[in-house]
């Protein structure tokens, strides 16, 4: 169990202040979590310049076909929604 660090006070894990000194308990995002988030981060940038592309292909005929580029962004898309709700499952 963690202490409180201004009174020594026993917290428990869900506990956000000290229920003795009322001081704010620092709440300390794991590694798992950091790389989830920047996981998401860069599918969220990989789908929107996917999507970009998606709609540049449809008018013109520089780069991959249509029909490419809205696989990758239809893939993108479901990659990127589980990745969202493997970081929602942590946090609860």
């Amino acid at each position: 169990m963690p202490a409180c660090l201004n009174c020594g006070g026993r917290l428990c894990k869900g506990e956000t202040k000290c229920f003795t000194c009322e001081m704010p308990v620092k709440v300390e995002d794991s590694k798992a979590s950091v790389n989830l988030g920047r996981a998401k981060l860069i599918l969220t940038i990989m789908f929107l310049i996917c999507l970009c592309l998606t709609i540049a292909s449809i008018f013109t005929d520089v780069g991959p076909s249509f029909t490419k580029c809205a696989a990758a962004t239809v893939i993108l898309h479901f990659v990127k929604e589980s990745t969202v709700q493997m970081i929602e499952g942590k946090r609860s």
